[in-house]
């Protein structure tokens, strides 16, 4: 089984975050190191001369003021020496940065030069769809789907069946083996980011220290009204006041339960307001009455393209989507 790619991700991040450490680290090291050195090469100097000036002073060749003269100059030239070596200091740990910024903003430009999406008129439709991971069997098999703006579709499956690949293929984290993904008749490889116009909510709610409010508007301009009445629409009237707004949030949500992180995202994702919505297992780990005021909400959204990938919907609600497809159980490894 294939690693989700928020945990492909956090890896990353994380491994990022090591080298960043590592690199502190060598930077202070360093630091020390230098101010050791300049900080020895300064008292060495201050001795010697004061050395070289008192004997000339017994030898008659130096008055008294001329002693405290040179003295003097000792302190004039140790704290530039000091400072020249704190700068050569800071070019020396800043030149990795620069070069890893430069690689950065070469690849960056490099594939930045596809179509932006800005938007999606008609529809979304997989061509004949096959992919594989670099490990294991292929996920897809001749996938063939077509999403319509403005329609809901439901996709089910058993564990493995490629639900989540189906929308990672679309939001181009890979690219598929054969066939093709369509956005209004383009190819998706013709964009360089369909994220513009495709909200994606996963199973995983992340949230950052912050206020709520932040949380929810991304620092957007969003009224605390219209808030407040979509957190009330999700069963979160406790945080639907202005004094909860400002409240904080702990780092990845440590102070909500899963079910409030969840709604809180998904908030954030209707706030969002793209043409085409994606919830990936929305009513995991949230209790029936939650889940169901979920469920209702979402089948209340029109003008978008809404598509819910769950195994939990309610059987009853299931012929409010305009499409419900079932995705089949993975072939076993031969």
């Amino acid at each position: 089984m294939h690693e989700a790619v928020e945990t492909k991700i956090i890896a990353r991040f994380d491994e990022t975050n090591r080298r960043s450490m590592e690199k502190l680290l060598k930077d202070t090291t360093l630091g020390a190191t230098s101010q050791l050195i300049t900080t020895l090469i300064s008292y060495l100097s201050y001795f010697v001369i004061l050395v070289c000036a008192a004997l000339l002073v017994l030898k008659g060749t130096f008055t008294a003021g001329s002693f405290f003269v040179a003295i003097g100059m000792i302190d004039q030239l140790s704290y530039p020496l000091i400072s020249l070596a704190e700068i050569i200091r800071q070019l020396i740990a800043v030149r990795p940065s620069c070069k890893a910024m430069e690689r950065f903003l070469q690849d960056g430009f490099q594939c930045g030069h596809g179509r932006l999406l800005a938007e999606v008129t008609s529809e979304i439709r997989y061509k004949n769809v096959s992919f594989s991971y670099s490990e294991g069997r292929p996920v897809l098999r001749h996938f063939d789907f077509t999403a319509q703006k403005g329609k809901r579709y439901l996709i089910k499956g058993p564990s493995g069946c490629g639900k989540t690949t189906v929308i990672n293929l679309l939001l181009r984290y890979y690219d598929v083996n054969d066939g093709s993904i369509e956005i209004d008749g383009v190819p998706v490889s013709s964009y360089s980011s369909t994220y513009g116009c495709i909200t994606v909510v996963r199973q995983e709610a992340v949230l950052f220290q912050g206020s709520l409010r932040n949380n929810l508007t991304m620092y957007e301009d969003i009224s605390d009204d219209q808030l407040m009445d979509l957190l009330r629409r999700l069963g979160l009237e406790k945080f639907a006041n202005a004094a909860a707004l400002t409240e904080t949030v702990a780092e990845d949500g440590a102070n909500l339960s899963g079910g409030e992180k969840k709604r809180i995202c998904l908030a954030r994702a209707l706030l969002r307001d793209t043409d085409v919505l994606i919830l990936d297992e929305p009513l995991a780990n949230l209790d029936d009455v939650t889940a169901s005021r979920i469920e209702d909400l979402l089948l209340s959204i029109h003008g978008k393209l809404l598509i819910v990938v769950s195994h939990q919907f309610t059987d009853t609600k299931l012929s409010s989507f305009d499409r419900v497809l079932i995705l089949p159980q993975p072939q076993p490894l031969l």
